[in-house]
């Protein structure tokens, strides 16, 4: 029963974390904060909360991720597998030939399925895929961690989708300030909606982002611009300075931010520099609960239902018919 508790308790304060940024109550920068590293901090604190009960609960409980150090006595010996492959009897390579294969499998289907859900032509990528050096990059990772006696890794579902997910908040965030930023100068200025808008063609241009994108989610520039323009002459002074009236900055400059992804790799090698971490850290990380790490682990899949395909046509089954569009 404490292992449920600490379970949902994670979840339910994770999923609650995520919502951060609408909550009424903190400052702008501590709701961010917590909308982006609550789930970290939520870890922290229900480990915390596992070591409350000292005397009510048996020893054991909870249970405890299991691991040796890396400094321990004869842990070094994983790392000098390839020593013994020459010894391996002739029937046990036939006997894990089946088994490769399913895992192999396995591993095909799982990376496959995770760089197309994190290359998804609505993200608007602008470097293009490369699946096949991918493939051959795994082939040869494999290879490696099996001859050193390491566990192999791949792109996984959810983590790699909502990598390319954080990715686009991240640039919609950049481009929005940049662009809010600019308009409120040009205002500031008594610019009028010509030059207004091309200060935002400069500052999208400094950017380097496309000013039409591929598939355009509500309006693009021009459209925009002649909504606004028509809003103008209604009001009498098209060529008036722009107040908040004609151009909303705070709602007209999202209908210009398209879908788009920070791409680089400072964020992969950060998160690859840290599992190296993980190996010193060992010690601290035995301290989780492993009931945390599994509710951890449902809200990894609870947070990648969105825009998923599949989850939203089970949806659309459930929907009213005035409703679907």
């Amino acid at each position: 029963m404490f292992a449920l508790v600490l379970s949902f308790g994670l979840l339910f304060t994770g999923l609650g974390s995520r919502k951060a940024r609408s909550w009424r109550y903190g400052t702008g920068w501590l709701r961010g904060f917590i909308a982006d590293y609550g789930v970290p901090l939520m870890i922290l604190v229900w480990t915390a909360v596992s070591y409350i009960p000292v005397n009510e609960v048996p020893k054991g409980v909870p249970r405890r991720l299991f691991s040796p150090n890396p400094w321990s006595p004869g842990a070094y010996s994983n790392w000098t597998v390839v020593k013994e492959m020459l010894n391996v009897p002739l029937m046990y390579i036939i006997g894990a030939f089946i088994p490769a294969t399913m895992i192999a499998v396995l591993y095909y289907f799982d990376h496959s399925v995770a760089s197309q859900l994190a290359q998804q032509k609505e993200f608007n990528l602008r470097k293009p895929s490369s699946y096949h050096y991918d493939l051959l990059l795994l082939g040869f990772l494999t290879l490696l961690c099996g001859l050193i006696g390491i566990p192999p890794s791949n792109g996984v579902i959810p983590q790699s989708p909502m990598h390319t997910k954080s990715l686009a908040t991240l640039k919609h965030q950049i481009l929005r300030h940049k662009l809010v930023s600019t308009a409120r100068t040009s205002m500031e200025k008594n610019m009028n909606l010509s030059q207004l808008y091309e200060s935002m063609k400069e500052a999208y241009d400094v950017m380097q982002t496309p000013l039409v994108p591929q598939m355009p989610p509500t309006l693009g520039l021009k459209e925009l611009k002649e909504s606004t323009v028509a809003l103008a002459s209604s009001h009498g002074y098209i060529d008036a300075p722009v107040d908040e009236i004609v151009f909303d900055v705070n709602k007209d400059v999202d209908d210009l931010l398209p879908v788009e992804v920070k791409e680089q790799r400072l964020s992969n090698l950060l998160q690859a520099s840290m599992v190296a971490a993980c190996v010193a850290a060992m010690p601290l990380l035995k301290k989780i609960p492993t009931s945390v790490l599994w509710g951890y682990f449902a809200f990894m899949a609870i947070e990648s239902l969105p825009g998923n395909q599949f989850w939203e046509r089970i949806l659309y089954l459930f929907t009213a018919p005035s409703r679907r569009y």
